[in-house]
């Protein structure tokens, strides 16, 4: 009897999914690791400089917000890259980081308009008690994989994310909840570390800084098993053309 628990525990849609995760991770953190070092290091050493020149020499609140406009303006781009690099790595395909970059760079204006649009849907249901913006989370999350992998433009990925998810939804946000308290407890636990070390320089700041992007991938490689899923039924749409 507790042999069939287990097996039924494991054999569960959201713990199987959060197992492949790890497991991806795991396997490739080297190189996941790699890709975000060389393309979102340089950033984070740029805001954080920009940050402690504005709060040391008092400067404008204009330069004290330009650390989070760069963020927010580029985030898409490695994001993109990201994406791009999980799938290269699924296909068994060679990859470089200069290729996932210029293609995150190719795909920025369609990605920065998905997060916008969604972003903004959901704060709104957010606001209508939780749910609803969850919800909602859940039907557009594969929109930025549509849009790097399917290469079409912002309003048709939602569209066809919103679809796609139909069969899933609660999966979605089950899944991507549970990832997302371990490793909001991993990030905490990392700013321990450093509080407790007394290693509170700028360095290790942003030694940090990469280590949490570097974890948050993981979320990213939940979703591409959840949008390797939904590809199938891609497939299935009229007039649709798309390579998972």
């Amino acid at each position: 009897m507790d042999r069939d628990v287990i097996g039924g525990f494991k054999g569960n849609f959201v713990v199987r999914r959060l197992t492949e995760t790890l497991t991806f991770f795991r396997v490739y953190a080297r190189d996941i690791g790699k890709f975000l070092l060389y393309s979102t290091f340089p950033v984070i050493i740029v805001e954080n400089f920009i940050s402690y020149y504005a709060m040391t020499y008092d400067l404008p609140g204009e330069m004290r917000h330009l650390p989070i406009i760069i963020h927010f303006l580029y985030q898409p781009i490695y994001m993109g890259g990201l994406i791009y690099l999980i799938s290269k790595i699924v296909s068994g395909e060679t990859w470089s980081v200069k290729e996932c970059l210029l293609t995150g760079l190719g795909c920025w204006a369609n990605l920065l308009l998905v997060n916008i649009i969604s972003s903004c849907l959901i704060i709104l249901g957010l606001f209508a008690l939780i749910v609803p913006g969850l919800y909602v989370f859940a039907r557009l999350s594969l929109a930025e994989f549509i849009v790097v992998l399917g290469r079409v433009n912002c309003i048709e990925a939602l569209h066809r994310s919103y679809t796609v998810t139909r069969g899933f939804t609660w999966q979605i946000i089950g899944s991507c909840l549970i990832l997302s308290g371990l490793l909001l407890g991993l990030q905490f636990l990392i700013h321990l570390v450093i509080i407790s070390l007394s290693l509170q320089s700028l360095i290790a700041f942003m030694v940090s800084e990469l280590l949490v992007i570097v974890l948050w991938s993981t979320f990213t490689i939940l979703l591409f098993r959840f949008y390797d899923l939904a590809s199938r039924t891609l497939r299935e749409l009229p007039d649709h053309e798309f390579q998972a």
